[in-house]
Formats: structure tokens, C-alpha cells, sequence
């Protein structure tokens, strides 16, 4: 594979040109980066990958990972068209067949049905990414670098940490939230930080819990649960810093139980973390300028609550395979083809991210006329069979 420096005529040193015989480099192997990359070789492009840190090996055997993603059936479907799924479902997988919802004490609101096919798994972000990996680094259009991204140069190479010039044809943003490629192509973003964290805890239940994801709104808090197995989940609390903060001081495990063992019952703390929440999109997901691709965090970043983030992450690959499918690099009509599709992947994004922040202000607001709207929303759900079902098919992205 040709990755060196190369002379052009004065119409290739277009910003904008594009020489097939080039590599495309995806910056950032992460799952989302990963199967972009994956997805490019499949598709017949020469392709370097940057990831500094690549994943250590992952053991089963291990203790849950904290790290868990809600992997939806349609992108199950895209890890098989990638020949990949088999070898993550060997590893540790937990189908998950309804999600339920609820405001308080009050009713659940159940959507997707427990004997029917999966609505998605639980995939520790590790063993996803494990298998990700060991298939880039198998496959022969695909050079593999654990180099970390330092610029753009003029005439489109990218310039690694090491000092090594990449020519390219296109780069692959998929280098998280704050993205340095993104920077680079001087692409802005618009967003804001919430005012609550999310607080992980990986559990052992002493009672059976069915294969089912779970909801609660709680006033200022958010309480939610992901089976991992009939004995183990991952518990979920949205709340404010300074709650979770007085929790690690007075006994997190006793906080939990007083949350979660009504529902569950009694269990056990394994591990537990908590991160800060921020909704941000990027305002172009395409440099003309410079051949850059966003996709993933790097593109958009949105509020967990609805555990989407990977999701739209793969949903950009799958976007830009069905292109990379149909068309060659050299064909006039594939970088009009290339920007429909981010234009159509940005308004899904960008729809999907302001739902849930909606959602998630909603759900947060003590204001009467809110507290009234939300009632009579899951009012009308709850006598609306049709209307929970195609919310569970859009859920599980069927």
C-alpha cells in the first residue's frame, strides 16, 4: 500500500482532488472508527488506521468491563455483513428482547416482547472492540498503526505524532468528543454540558432478572438497568455531581439498594464509575477543503439516556458503506453520493440528539404544565398497543 509523499500535477494539488491508488486513513480505532475501517477494506480501499492505544486482550472470564453499549438488531445486522458477529458472540453477549419505561411508582410502559427475536445485545465495549481489531489487523488491505494524529498538511497528508506523512484520499474522523482531526478541518460544533453525571455500577443479584432494559425517571434522577446475564446487570443513575459525590462519601452500595432493590432485589456491588454528560454536534460532517469524513462522537454527541451513542456511530458506517458499495472512488458521482448520505446521517443525528435532550429537560423540569404534559404522554401510551410497538421497532432499529 502506497502511504508516502507523491508529486502532482497543479490540478491534482486541488483541495479538494482525489487520487483512488491513495489510502483512506481513519483516525481512531474505537468501535465506531474500527467498523468504519472495516467497512472501507471490505469494500475494496486501501486504508491506514491511527489508534495510539488499541485495546488489550479481552478475557471472558474477566470481570464485566463497565463499559457496556445496547448494540440494536440493525447494527447487529451491519456486524454480520462485516463477518465479524459470530466471533463477538462467541465472546460474552446478553440479548435483550423489551425495554419498559416509567415515571415514579407509577405503571410500566413495555415495549418489544420477551418471546419474540431481540430487539438488540449488550456488548462489552472491549470484546467488540477486540474482534474489531484482530480483523484489521488480519486484513491484507489494511495497515494498522499505533501512531496518534498530530495535523493536516496542505497537500492532504496526514502528519502522525511519530512524524511519518500519510497521503490520502480521505480522512475518517473517528477520533471521539473532542476531536483533533475534527479541529484540524476546522469544523465547529455547537452543544452544551448537562448539569447531572452518569454514575455506572456493574452488579451480582442474588434473583434471576429477565432479559429486559429497564427505565425509571425519579424526579431529579434517572435510575435505568442492563442485563448482562440472568445474574448480573449494569446499574444506571443520571444525578447531579454533587449527589453522587456525598454518595461515594456516605456508602455508594447502600445508595444503590435504596434505588434499585425494590425492582431487583438484593445484590451485590462489583465496580462502579461515573462520567459527565454533554450534547454536541459538529455543524458540517464533511471538509471540502481537506477530504475529511466525521463520524461518531466526532460528528455528534448526545445524552446516553436512550443508549444511542454507539448506535448512531455505526448507522454513519453503514450510511457510508451502502456508497462505498455502489460506487468507485473515481466515479464523478461518489462524492455527491458520499455528501447525500452525511447530510441525511446529520439530520438523523441531529433529530435524534435534540429528542432526547428534550426528553431529558422534560423529565428533569418541576414545572406544572410539564409535570401535566407527562402524564397524559404515557396516558396515551399505555392505551396505545400500535404506537408502543413502533417505538420498540425504532428502538431495536428495525
Amino acid at each position: 500500500m502506497n502511504t508516502q509523499p507523491h508529486s502532482k500535477t497543479a490540478q491534482e494539488t486541488s483541495a479538494t482532488a482525489v487520487d483512488e491508488n491513495l489510502p483512506w486513513v481513519v483516525v481512531g480505532g474505537g468501535m465506531v472508527g474500527a467498523s468504519m475501517a472495516l467497512a472501507l477494506a471490505e469494500a475494496g480501499r486501501d486504508v491506514v488506521v491511527l489508534e495510539p492505544f488499541p485495546e488489550q486482550r479481552y478475557v471472558a472470564s474477566e470481570p464485566y468491563d463497565l463499559r457496556i453499549s445496547a448494540i440494536t438488531a440493525d447494527n447487529i445486522a451491519l456486524l454480520k455483513q462485516l463477518g465479524i458477529w459470530q466471533a463477538v458472540r462467541d465472546l460474552r453477549v446478553q440479548a435483550f428482547h423489551q425495554l419498559a419505561v416509567r415515571e415514579g411508582n407509577n405503571d410500566w410502559l413495555t415495549f418489544g416482547d420477551l418471546v419474540k427475536p431481540p430487539l438488540g445485545y449488550m456488548i462489552e465495549n472491549r470484546a467488540l472492540q477486540q474482534v474489531l481489531t484482530s480483523a484489521l489487523q488480519a486484513h491484507e488491505r489494511v495497515r494498522y498503526v499505533t501512531d496518534g494524529f498530530a495535523s493536516l498538511s496542505v497537500d492532504q497528508q496526514v502528519i502522525t505524532r511519530s512524524g511519518e506523512a500519510i497521503a490520502y484520499q480521505y480522512v475518517v474522523a473517528a477520533d471521539g468528543l473532542h476531536s483533533q482531526v475534527r479541529r484540524a478541518a476546522g469544523i465547529g460544533t455547537a452543544g452544551a454540558s448537562y448539569p447531572e453525571r452518569c454514575l455506572l455500577a456493574i452488579v451480582e443479584v442474588a434473583q434471576p432478572i429477565p432479559a429486559a432494559t429497564w427505565q425509571t425517571f425519579a424526579g431529579s434522577e434517572v435510575h435505568a438497568l442492563l442485563p448482562l446475564t440472568d445474574q448480573q446487570a449494569c446499574l444506571i443513575v443520571y444525578a447531579e455531581p454533587s449527589v453522587l459525590n456525598t454518595w461515594q462519601q456516605s456508602g455508594l452500595e447502600q445508595e444503590l439498594r435504596a434505588r434499585f432493590t425494590a425492582q431487583i432485589g438484593e445484590f451485590s456491588l462489583q465496580s462502579s464509575a461515573s462520567f459527565p454528560l454533554r450534547h454536541q454536534h459538529a455543524l458540517r460532517y464533511f471538509s471540502e477543503q481537506r477530504n475529511v469524513v466525521l463520524i461518531g462522537d466526532a460528528a455528534h454527541g448526545i445524552h446516553p439516556l436512550a443508549g444511542q451513542g454507539v448506535n448512531l456511530g455505526l448507522r454513519d458506517v453503514a450510511g457510508i458503506r451502502k456508497v462505498l458499495l455502489e460506487r468507485a472512488d473515481s466515479d464523478q458521482q461518489f462524492r455527491t453520493s458520499l455528501l447525500s448520505a452525511l447530510k441525511k446521517r446529520q439530520a438523523e443525528n441531529l433529530l435524534m440528539g435534540q429528542g432526547l435532550d428534550l426528553v431529558s429537560r422534560v423529565f428533569r423540569s418541576q414545572h406544572p404544565v410539564l409535570q401535566v404534559g407527562r402524564k397524559v404522554g404515557f396516558s396515551v401510551l399505555a392505551r396505545t398497543h400500535q404506537l408502543r410497538n413502533w417505538i420498540g421497532k425504532i428502538a431495536g432499529g428495525y
